[in-house]
């Protein structure tokens, strides 16, 4: 899998470190929280939820990037979002993983070691248009 960010106005997409192939796993097991559903990512997304109060709004914003049809292209236009609580909300995920022994172990469990790592790149790639209002999105391939 491979996660970009679109930024409002810019035409190229914005790359993360791997492909952001574990961070964009992570977000898809996380929108599947509360689904009946078993896997280490979902167990730290709980966790994330339960104990450091992360909220999922804005981490489960994305959509896949290439629209096929009238309803891809809506759904599309609805993923744009304000950068600065994305930024805030991947810098507590990171912090998160990286400070409660639990949410490390369910990371590498479910082979999201590199979730720090790509939830920071991303933050920081956010600040640009945060300063610029311009809006940004998330897009996916598979």
């Amino acid at each position: 899998m491979q996660l970009w960010l679109e930024v409002e106005g810019i035409p190229a997409r914005l790359e993360l470190p791997g492909g952001g192939s574990a961070l964009v796993a992570f977000m898809s097991f996380a929108v599947s929280r509360g689904f009946g559903a078993t896997h280490p990512l979902i167990a730290l997304a709980d966790r994330l939820h339960d104990e450091h109060r992360l909220r999922f709004g804005p981490l489960t914003t994305f959509y896949e990037a290439e629209a096929e049809d009238a309803e891809d292209c809506e759904k599309l236009e609805l993923a744009w979002q304000d950068p600065a609580p994305l930024a805030r909300d991947l810098e507590k995920l990171a912090a998160a993983i990286e400070s409660d022994g639990m949410c490390a172990t369910l990371a590498r469990r479910g082979d999201g070691e590199s979730i720090p790592l790509e939830a920071r790149a991303l933050a920081g790639l956010l600040a640009g248009p945060a300063a610029d209002g311009q809006r940004v999105r998330l897009v996916y391939a598979l």
